[in-house]
């Protein structure tokens, strides 16, 4: 109980003290074109780099809709087509079709389709999935770096200021600090979001890719007499004989 009554004691004295404090610093309320306005020239590359992150998030996460990429209608249609059902009624269903699945499934439906052709169609589907991804990562790290050159630029600025009058007096260049921090908290801001976007979306550009391989590959063997395997096999046989 002792022990419970000091360490409640240290809380109300810590809560006292933060009040105390609260109540001496002055509060400034200051608007978004004030914060912007503060970060300096740096500020405009951040700027262009949300605007760039906001396009590129909402273009990807349009391209990776179900709808787009692996309609469920299509899905189970050829779910059908591998467990034994006409192959017609798919390929009408394809040719009206243009999401990555029916790009794929059309080839396949083909008479003339080969593993080699399948294979580049799918190696295809699998850049346009991932289109703009490399780019949205990028601009995540380039945000991040545009606020640390703003931030080193404004503390040179600031002890520049320290400088040139000869005083190490910390009150005339706090502010000229507090303002070069704004561009850091904006570049992390943009970097966080960007990199974090990317991840999402990587994410969900690997599971569509490998739905459509899983579903591309039983369809091929249903359609063609051949599987995966076999195909690997040959290759290997192949590769041993050309050695």
């Amino acid at each position: 109980m002792r022990r419970v009554a000091l360490i409640g004691a240290s809380i109300m004295i810590i809560a006292a003290k933060a009040g105390s404090a609260d109540s001496v610093g002055p509060v400034v309320a200051r608007s978004a074109a004030d914060w912007y306005a503060m970060g300096g020239v740096a500020m405009h590359g951040l700027a262009l780099c949300s605007v760039v992150t906001l396009a590129l998030a909402a273009e990807r996460f349009c391209a990776l809709r179900q709808s787009v990429t692996l309609p469920s209608d299509l899905l189970d249609r050829v779910r059908e087509v591998i467990e034994g059902a006409n192959p017609n009624e798919l390929k009408e269903l394809v040719e009206a079709r243009g999401s990555t699945l029916a790009r794929v499934v059309f080839l396949m439906l083909r008479e003339d389709a080969s593993y080699e052709r399948v294979e580049a169609i799918g190696a295809l589907e699998v850049h346009r999935l991932q289109r703009n991804l490399p780019l949205l990562a990028s601009v995540g790290n380039l945000a991040t770096m545009i606020g640390l050159f703003g931030t080193v630029m404004g503390m040179i600025e600031a002890f520049d200021t320290i400088a040139a009058s000869g005083s190490s007096d910390v009150s005339l260049v706090a502010g000229g600090i507090f303002r070069a921090l704004v561009t850091t908290a904006g570049g992390l801001g943009v970097g966080i979001t960007a990199l974090g976007a990317h991840a999402f979306l990587s994410r969900r550009a690997d599971d569509f890719t490998a739905a459509v391989e899983e579903r591309a590959v039983e369809l091929f063997a249903v359609l063609h007499g051949t599987t995966v395997l076999e195909r690997l096999i040959d290759l290997n046989d192949a590769e041993s004989l050309a050695g």
